[in-house]
């Protein structure tokens, strides 16, 4: 039955043309069997955005809707009496005094009750305003922290924490919980894979990993090291007694309900314990291939590999490089209920509807090589491996291929050629090698320019050579119009253009507060892919160097990683630095 608040609701959403009478009577249906708001569930199913639920709202009630809220507009007064976890599970933060009381922002405006608990604590009127409720745990946070509680941390000189917040549902106020909780909250609103916690010799500093470069976030006083690492350790079910040996652990968090998987890797140093942990967003969307920076030619190529029936294709590059993010995006293409599709990984890092996932723990030899062993008794058709580390799983993966599935998986190599050498390397059978393979894609990740505050330079003659980028260049593009922005490639684009010395326009990074400071927002991928064509399994047989293959392949209209990110930089997409920075080994 629908409740008259999500009738009353319903009825502005209609009238204002954002969802039709049925759509909403199956949305209010769906989001009471879920047990959710029916604002959370047009908001999970993308049928309505949050912000433009509650705009909309908003201007019905006749209140104002904030979609930015700076923690220097909050009078710290107000929030002197007003506990921090009553203001986190309400999302309710008192913001200034005006001439009819004082205005505080709240995430629901139909949650009078916690407006009137605000007002008599306070003990004034209170002049209800709307925002998001991420937006007001960002600045209750960073707020509180303002107001001095983490003071006994920080060293002289370390940095200020910028919005940093807490666990929602934590009310440890705890200094070291409190600081070790801030720094996943910071983690996860600067976007980073990666918290380096790293000891010197006076001080303690941390770095976060953002689009594949480290920043430096603060520095703590060095007395707090053990403290900290014993917090992690504690999170992460480690030996907090053990300071000699590395060691591994996972953590499950939740922050601001989506959940986290934390893998957290210690090392011994002559300055202390070392931690380094790699987060993973269990929520996060999954990409679709065409949203992944492939070019149109790469977008076809890798299109076509995937949908054939058996074969080897295989992915390559460095840790970091975004491997198993174009797997998972080519299994998701290909995730039909006619298909049996069977991962081995380390670790699972997303799930994946309709396909079984297998998750490797060599303590009861659980390995890639006996995961995959098994898998062929259950009847796949496709079959993911993590990655190919040892002769025992190649040649399990070659024979797999050879009776009929098909098969992807990683290897770490510098280059598309280099990944057949590396196999024979491992002992498999040229012959085999040639047989199974069917397509190798080798990959970099570089940073997007921020679309807020790239801009348009002229490029000297010396920056183009230095990129490779020459007038006889056939991926050159000529000047880059003001509008032109890159999306995938499923989009049209148009015929590339000789590049000419004077007129041509590239971008370049920098920097605003929508990307904080630092003129990128985001990755891509450049791509080469090295189709397995009759003269390259020629070349196979013969155990050719990858030298060889690679010019053969180049030859035959390959696309190297240096020249996709030719075409990337004059598109717009990103910068000659960025180019530069991942592709050394194309420079010739």
């Amino acid at each position: 039955m629908i409740s008259s608040r999500d009738n009353f609701v319903g009825q502005i959403l209609i009238e204002e043309n954002l969802i039709t009478s049925m759509d909403l009577e199956a949305a209010v249906l769906a989001a009471t069997a879920k047990d959710i708001s029916l604002c959370e569930y047009l908001k999970n199913e993308k049928i309505l955005s949050e912000a433009d639920f509650w705009k909309t709202v908003s201007k019905r009630l006749g209140l104002t809707f904030l979609e930015e809220i700076k923690p220097d507009d909050v009078d710290i007064e107000l929030i002197k009496d007003l506990p921090i976890v009553f203001a986190k599970n309400n999302r309710v933060i008192p913001l200034e005094k005006t001439a009819n009381g004082v205005k505080v922002a709240c995430a629901d405006p139909f949650e009078l009750n916690s407006l009137d608990t605000v007002q008599s604590i306070i003990g004034c009127p209170v002049e209800a305003v709307v925002s998001l409720g991420e937006v007001i745990l960002n600045v209750i946070n960073a707020v509180y922290e303002r107001s001095g509680k983490d003071e006994d941390l920080e060293g002289e000189g370390a940095k200020e924490e910028e919005e940093l917040t807490d666990l929602i549902d934590a009310e440890d106020e705890a200094p070291i919980i409190r600081w070790v909780n801030n720094l996943f909250f910071e983690a996860v609103r600067r976007r980073a894979s990666d918290i380096h916690i790293e000891p010197l010799e006076k001080e303690v500093g941390v770095r976060y990993r953002v689009d594949g470069v480290l920043q430096n976030a603060k520095n703590v006083k060095k007395a707090f090291l053990a403290s900290i690492i014993s917090r992690v350790k504690i999170l992460a079910k480690l030996n907090i007694a053990e300071k000699r040996l590395p060691q591994d652990g996972r953590i499950s968090l939740k922050i601001a309900g989506r959940p986290i998987d934390v893998r957290v890797s210690t090392v011994p140093t002559s300055q202390g314990e070392r931690v380094v942990m790699r987060l993973l967003d269990k929520q996060a969307v999954l990409h679709d291939v065409s949203d992944l920076g492939f070019w149109k030619d790469h977008y076809t190529l890798f299109h076509s590999l995937i949908k054939r029936p058996h074969g080897i294709i295989l992915v390559t590059g460095p840790t970091g490089s975004g491997k198993t993010t174009t797997l998972y995006a080519g299994l998701s293409q290909i995730n039909t209920p006619d298909r049996n599709i069977l991962t081995v990984e380390d670790p699972v890092e997303y799930d994946i509807e309709g396909i079984g996932q297998v998750h490797v723990n060599p303590k009861i030899d659980l390995t890639f090589s006996s995961g995959l062993r098994a898998f062929l008794r259950q009847d796949p058709d496709v079959i993911m491996v993590g990655e190919i580390r040892d002769r025992e799983t190649a040649e399990i993966a070659v024979q797999s291929s050879l009776t009929g599935h098909l098969v992807i998986s990683t290897i770490h190599t510098n280059d598309a050629a280099g990944a057949l050498t590396r196999l024979v390397e491992m002992d498999i059978e040229p012959f085999l090698v040639a047989s199974s393979m069917i397509g190798i894609q080798a990959q970099r990740l570089v940073r997007v320019l921020c679309p807020h505050c790239k801009e348009l330079f002229t490029p000297t003659r010396e920056q183009l050579e230095e990129l490779g980028a020459n007038p006889d260049n056939p991926y050159a593009q000529g000047a880059v119009p003001q509008h032109h922005i890159y999306q995938n490639a499923a989009s049209k684009l148009e015929p590339l253009k000789p590049l000419t010395e004077g007129v041509t326009s590239l971008y370049r990074a920098v920097g605003c507060d929508e990307c904080l400071g630092l003129g990128y927002k985001g990755r891509t991928g450049l791509y080469e892919m090295l189709m397995i064509t009759d003269e390259i399994r020629a070349l196979v047989l013969k155990n050719a160097d990858s030298n060889t293959i690679k010019k053969v392949a180049l030859e035959e209209g390959m696309v190297n990683l240096r020249e996709d990110g030719i075409r990337k930089v004059l598109s717009g997409v990103t910068s000659i630095e960025e180019v530069l920075r991942v592709t050394h080994d194309d420079m010739d």
